[in-house]
């Protein structure tokens, strides 16, 4: 495993170009609040040269640890996704607006000679930690008064006084 990340397009002829690299990113870099720490990403792949540019086949793989949207609780969680993208060479300039289709989602644009993967992992981590992440599906989170973390204890806030007004119908409900 490499941990160079930089593919010289030049060196990808007839046949595809396997590449197999490891890549580190701070958290500065990310800047996605709820990732506490992140491996290092482990990209491996192949390219090929297409009609017009490259065929880029690629799978990553990477763990690390997230904060609970609701509870603040740390944990850890494993990623990883198989990709593919259709890159092209940046046109000089695009003359007029045009609308994008779901395929053209796929396609990417390089302008140097060498394709660096580093941006496009980049990318793929973005997309892949949750905006809201949960450490489970039911996770009851924070009380809003006492801050009991409700997964592991009971609320210790005081019941809440019945306004008078209500009195009437509380007893109803307990002669039925």
């Amino acid at each position: 495993m490499k941990r160079h990340s930089h593919i010289p397009l030049e060196s990808v002829l007839d046949e595809p170009v396997p590449f197999d690299v490891e890549l580190s990113f701070g958290l500065q870099e990310l800047d996605r609040e709820p990732l506490l720490e992140l491996s290092p990403v482990r990209m491996h792949g192949e390219i090929a040269r297409i009609e017009r540019g490259f065929s880029l086949q690629a799978e990553l793989a990477y763990s690390g640890r997230l904060e609970c949207s609701r509870c603040l609780t740390s944990y850890p969680f494993t990623a990883g996704e198989t990709f593919s993208l259709i890159l092209y060479k940046r046109p000089s300039a695009i003359e007029k607006e045009i609308s994008l289709e779901r395929n053209d989602l796929d396609v990417s644009f390089f302008e140097e000679p060498e394709l660096s993967l580093e941006p496009i992992a980049e990318e793929r981590i973005q997309m892949a930690v949750p905006m809201k992440p949960l450490c489970r599906e039911d996770c009851l989170g924070l009380c809003p008064n006492c801050g009991a973390e409700l997964n592991t204890e009971p609320c210790r806030c005081a019941a809440p006084a019945i306004d008078p007004r209500w009195e009437a119908l509380r007893l109803l409900d307990r002669n039925d």
